[in-house]
């Protein structure tokens, strides 16, 4: 149950808030080939949406925020005797990674990893256009309101499959996809953070579902007794955002290179908040 009451007069205020994360609608990963079957693609998207529930914790003051997550709750999906190998990728939010905000300083800092290189990406915070709506709902005890925004992202689509068209094999393929995010705030808990890379809003965003995936916070507490740590990334090779969605997509270029050959899947790789 999220509850509680927040007193902001202190200088000090500082909370933790437990989020819950699970996939919204079906699977991005789409196979082609002989021998898959409509049965092998309702079984990865079970499997997919199984690996997508996951618990983060996001600690916070006024100004600054750490986001980390802390328990896988679902499992990734295995292979079946190798006709199936899945490989997802996403620009910014590695296994692991370490997210953190700093409002003042207008700083984006994450710790984070690709095909286990530690990268330390370092930019500045992106405002997002939020457009504040009328519609209220209760979430716990809290009262909350709706905001929505409009992103445009692309995505590389690739495919690993025994086409006989070898244009079709292994080519990455831009789509481009314009997502309503909607997200859920309180402001009765005034800090302007919320989960993932999701801020700026006047409260704290309990609820929020970016087209693919829903985050749910489950638990708020404020102004603990002992004193909340707010990580601060620090490993890593240090470089923006712009410069590391291009080793990702270097990375997923290589990829193509190495399986293409082989049966199986097609994968997408999308760029981060």
């Amino acid at each position: 149950m999220v509850s509680g009451t927040v007193t902001v007069s202190a200088q000090d205020f500082q909370g933790v808030a437990t989020y819950q994360s699970a996939a919204k609608g079906g699977s991005t990963i789409q196979f082609k080939g002989e021998g898959i079957t409509p049965e092998m693609q309702k079984q990865l998207d079970a499997a997919m949406k199984k690996q997508s529930q996951k618990e983060y914790t996001l600690n916070f003051n006024l100004s600054e925020a750490s986001w980390q997550e802390v328990e896988s709750l679902g499992n990734a999906p295995g292979g079946s005797s190798g006709t199936i190998s899945v490989v997802t990728m996403s620009a910014g939010s590695g296994m692991g990674s370490l997210k953190y905000r700093n409002t003042a300083e207008n700083l984006y800092l994450e710790e984070t990893s690709l095909f286990g290189k530690p990268f330390l990406i370092k930019d500045e915070l992106v405002n997002k256009e939020w457009v504040l709506t009328d519609e209220t709902k209760k979430i716990g005890d809290y009262t909350v309101q709706k905001a929505v925004y409009e992103r445009t992202v692309q995505k590389s689509m690739l495919s690993f499959s025994n086409f006989d068209d070898d244009e079709e094999k292994g080519e990455p393929k831009m789509i481009t996809d314009t997502i309503q995010v909607e997200a859920w705030f309180t402001t009765e808990i005034p800090v302007s953070h919320g989960p993932d890379s999701y801020w700026g809003l006047p409260g704290l965003i309990l609820e929020l579902n970016n087209g693919s995936k829903t985050f749910l916070c489950t638990k708020v507490v404020l102004n603990p007794e002992e004193t909340i740590e707010i990580k601060k990334p620090r490993k890593g090779k240090k470089v923006n955002r712009d410069e590391y969605t291009e080793l990702v997509k270097a990375k997923m270029e290589e990829m193509s290179g190495k399986y293409s050959g082989g049966n199986g899947a097609m994968f997408k790789v999308g760029g981060g908040e």
